[in-house]
């Protein structure tokens, strides 16, 4: 195993491996390849081709190239190819950086109430399936050719990659932690169950929002009765699900219209919209003016 930027592991063995800090181990099989269970530092999991089966402590979790895992730190980890040539990227990120991270936004987010406490990391929260986005596909493309490189820029340019990853890994916990807390939920274990199922849901609606994304199917996707997820989403999120899938559609459209020249009608369709005048109607009462409209000011900037 190489030890450049970040390191490459293409083989399978019995044994359960071995990883460093600061480490991107890739696994390339034929199906049936098992990695078998291992104790985690913090970390992201990405399948970049194919798909594959991850067991996270006792929970399964089938991930492919539309999503991704985060791995909290001290979690047993263990997956299984279930394809030919599928390709597996493990990115674990250095220990001490990700403490002096995560304690210096703890930090910062008490000043103003004059605590200074830091607290043990903990992304439990955020140890779930997520929805994949072009942004950290590329950077994990970019991170498998510099790991191949033992160039001082290259190290160097690596290293900025993984930081921004885990700077919006932190954020993102951080987030989940203030949102956990609006549940209002005593046990610790059911708050952290509850919130993945939310987040879970809320990506997937973000993920599929060009599609004809109803109340009941988010809510399957949640494994939560219809009501309850209404309840707890709006609760957690301080908005409804059809208020944020709207939303969701309006923000895009708003950067098709700024970032292409795609037809009004065309960019209604593309986000999901099934009326031309629905869509006119809520953009306006949004932004403030017709989209075409919209458009046209914007490039005048």
């Amino acid at each position: 195993m190489s030890r450049s930027p970040v390191a490459n592991a293409l083989l399978f063995s019995n044994r359960p491996p071995e990883f460093s800090d600061h480490t991107l181990c890739q696994y390339m099989g034929s199906k049936g390849a098992v990695v078998p269970a291992h104790i985690t530092g913090l970390g992201v999991a990405v399948v970049m081709s194919g798909k594959a089966t991850f067991r996270i402590n006792r929970e399964l979790i089938a991930i492919n190239e539309d999503s991704f895992l985060v791995v909290n730190k001290g979690s047993e980890l263990s997956f299984e190819l279930e394809r030919d040539d599928t390709l597996v990227a493990l990115l674990y990120f250095d220990a001490a950086l990700s403490k002096l991270l995560y304690n210096g936004l703890l930090i910062s987010s008490n000043e103003t109430a004059g605590s200074s406490a830091v607290g043990k990391e903990d992304f439990s929260l955020v140890e779930h399936v997520h929805f994949m986005n072009a942004s950290l596909r590329e950077q994990f493309q970019l991170l498998m050719k510099l790991g191949n490189s033992c160039a001082s820029f290259h190290s160097l340019k690596a290293d900025m990659v993984v930081r921004s990853i885990l700077d919006s890994l932190i954020s993102e916990n951080q987030n989940a932690l203030q949102i956990s807390e609006k549940l209002k939920v005593v046990k610790t274990v059911t708050k952290i169950a509850l919130y993945k199922r939310l987040a879970i849901a809320r990506e997937w609606m973000e993920s599929n929002h060009q599609q004809g994304v109803d109340l009941q199917q988010a809510a399957d996707v949640a494994m939560l009765g219809k009501q309850h997820f209404l309840r707890l989403f709006k609760r957690a999120y301080q908005i409804t699900p059809h208020h944020f899938l709207t939303k969701t559609r309006l923000d895009m459209a708003e950067k098709l219209l700024i970032e292409t020249d795609l037809a009004v009608s065309e960019i209604c369709r593309a986000v999901g919209f099934d009326s031309i005048p629905s869509f006119t109607s809520l953009f306006k009462r949004t932004y403030g003016e017709a989209p075409g409209r919209y458009r046209r000011q914007m490039r005048l900037h």
